[in-house]
């Protein structure tokens, strides 16, 4: 996991520890903050007891790191995205999450959106997609991207949130609507607004990613895509189940799993 500071890897993990032990199965988890020396140590087996398999959330790895593995085993990758490989991912469409959270105010009326969560330090494919999809929702609406209505961060944290919607205000940028990369990020979001005397939803709509257990007690409660971690944990799970149990050197398909989402709507983009 990258880090367990963060809400959304957090409940994954603790959603993941208990379906494995139903399975029986005993978990240990190494948190990476998605530094390459660190996911790289994992992936081989450095600082870690022998186990049967591995599930990797990887930030930084590409598919020509795990290809070099010193210790190669059942690995299935969860979550952020890695391009297609010999490897078995189970993950959500993060493209179309983002585009979903920005139709879902569009179609509310809203036409100045904003997004804060660009990644401006570690890499992240998984922002990166959801601030492509925040792009093409736009275009697709007629609505060309303004630069000026985007703000970076450094890491997922209200903290972050709440500084990035700051610099927006700073910088006199007129938005209506506030598209986060994720919900961590726009508990900060809405943080700020408040601070600034902003109304949501009647001045600013906010909707984040994730669907984290905090955003169901924000006030107003925080409207976001939630991915299906039930189903994202189980097929994950149950991929990395099936590469334990096949004989060694087995020939067995890739498998890509791309789960489900839905958009719920809360108070902050309450019509």
């Amino acid at each position: 996991m990258p880090d367990l500071e963060e809400p959304w890897f957090a409940e994954l993990t603790s959603l993941l520890v208990r379906r494995a032990e139903d399975l029986g199965w005993a978990v240990v988890v190494r948190q990476t903050f998605g530094d390459h020396e660190k996911e790289m140590d994992v992936a081989n087996g450095v600082g870690v007891p022998p186990s049967d398999g591995l599930l990797h959330i990887p930030r930084s790895l590409t598919v020509a790191d795990l290809t070099r593995r010193t210790r190669p085993g059942p690995l299935v990758l969860l979550g952020e995205h890695v391009e297609a490989g010999p490897f078995a991912h189970v993950t959500i469409d993060n493209h179309a999450a983002a585009v979903a959270a920005t139709e879902h105010v569009l179609r509310a009326g809203r036409r100045r959106v904003a997004m804060v969560g660009r990644r401006s330090a570690a890499p992240s494919d998984a922002a990166n997609r959801r601030y492509e999809g925040y792009v093409d929702a736009l275009l697709d609406h007629g609505i060309d991207p303004e630069p000026a209505l985007v703000a970076s961060v450094g890491a997922y944290n209200p903290a972050e949130g709440d500084a990035a919607l700051g610099r927006l205000v700073t910088n006199d940028a007129e938005f209506d609507a506030i598209v986060c990369v994720n919900d961590s990020v726009a508990l900060g979001v809405l943080h700020r607004l408040a601070a600034e005397g902003r109304r949501v939803p009647d001045d600013v709509a906010v909707i984040g990613i994730d669907d984290i257990a905090a955003g169901r007690w924000t006030v107003p409660s925080l409207s976001t895509v939630a991915p299906d971690r039930d189903r994202l944990v189980e097929r994950g799970l149950a991929v990395l189940e099936r590469q334990i149990a096949a004989p060694v050197a087995a020939d067995q398909p890739v498998e890509q799993v791309t789960v489900p989402f839905t958009v719920v709507e809360r108070g902050s983009t309450a019509t």
